[in-house]
């Protein structure tokens, strides 16, 4: 085998409670992660190398229309270093040359995990080509060490995550139903911005909200929270906006910012009403998006 193809899904936090700062600089969190049906799609094809070359691994990223290009280089993608980052950890001594093809559906600086999907997709693709579990204990290190949200797409649906948000504690039944993304036009929200203004006034969960979290088992009893939005809004104050307008339409019943932002998630009872408030949200000059909830991971396709 020497060719697999996979999907990276965009995730939701529906509930993220980010709690003191660790020594390491990192923040406890307790997480809620979902996954959608809106993705990346990664090819990945393995050729012989010359004897003696070491592995060599070219990155090609192409992006839709609808989102900005990535403009880094390889090298600081983090699917490339996620394919580093594995072969290092399993001490692979192959001559192989590595291509990897990405294709982006998901923006970028928006909280909707498309970078750690994308680098979970690797590890599960190259897992595929290597022979090696996906779930092996290595790779879920390698997995964690890329950062807190890629861990989740290995399992993929809906999962619970403690720790620093990268520890599997739990599944829950994935929720079912129909979302519009929306985000302002612009730059995104940085992460590391948004912990270091939460900081600064920190808003800590309360203990009963950490508990009710950790004993919910399916998705739909969930109700979205996340206490990054006051920074996120300090940062990106056009967030307001949005929240704004979907909390004037009758389309949703429910809106929470996706990760530290900037994209918001508003949570509908139809397609029709997500289409709807979409559209309304591209006539204020947002970027908008229907999906709806998924049960998948980063998935293998076909490999052959």
């Amino acid at each position: 085998m020497n060719y697999v193809k996979l999907i990276a899904p965009a995730k939701i936090n529906l509930v993220l409670a980010v709690g003191e700062k660790l020594p390491d600089g990192y923040h406890e969190a307790h997480t809620i992660l979902q996954a959608l049906a809106l993705h990346d799609t990664l090819e990945i094809r393995s050729f012989p190398a010359e004897p003696g070359a070491g592995l060599s691994i070219t990155l090609k990223c192409e992006s839709s229309n609808m989102i900005d290009q990535l403009t880094i280089d390889q090298e600081d993608n983090i699917v490339y270093k996620a394919a580093t980052e594995l072969a290092r950890a399993l001490d692979r001594a192959v001559d192989e040359e590595i291509h990897i093809y990405l294709a982006k559906q998901i923006p970028f600086e928006a909280g909707l995990g498309g970078g750690s999907s994308d680098a979970a997709a690797t590890l599960k693709g190259l897992s595929a080509l290597w022979g090696v579990d996906p779930l092996d204990p290595a790779v879920i290190e390698v997995a964690a060490k890329l950062g807190a949200d890629v861990p989740f797409f290995l399992y993929g649906g809906c999962a619970y995550f403690d720790g620093k948000g990268d520890h599997f504690v739990h599944a829950l039944e994935p929720r079912k139903g129909f979302l519009a993304l929306i985000r302002p036009e612009g730059s995104g929200v940085s992460s590391k911005e948004a912990y270091e203004r939460f900081d600064e006034a920190p808003e800590y969960p309360a203990p009963g909200v950490i508990q009710e979290v950790a004993g919910c088992m399916q998705a739909s009893e969930v109700t979205p929270w996340n206490n990054l939005t006051s920074a996120s809004l300090c940062l990106k104050p056009e967030l307001q906006e949005v929240f704004d307008l979907i909390e004037g339409s009758a389309k949703a019943n429910a809106q929470v910012l996706c990760g530290s932002g900037s994209a918001v998630a508003a949570l509908c009872n139809s397609y029709e009403d997500a289409c709807a408030l979409s559209t309304e949200a591209r006539k204020h000059g947002f970027y908008s998006r229907v999906t709806s909830f998924a049960s998948v991971g980063a998935e293998v396709l076909k490999q052959y």
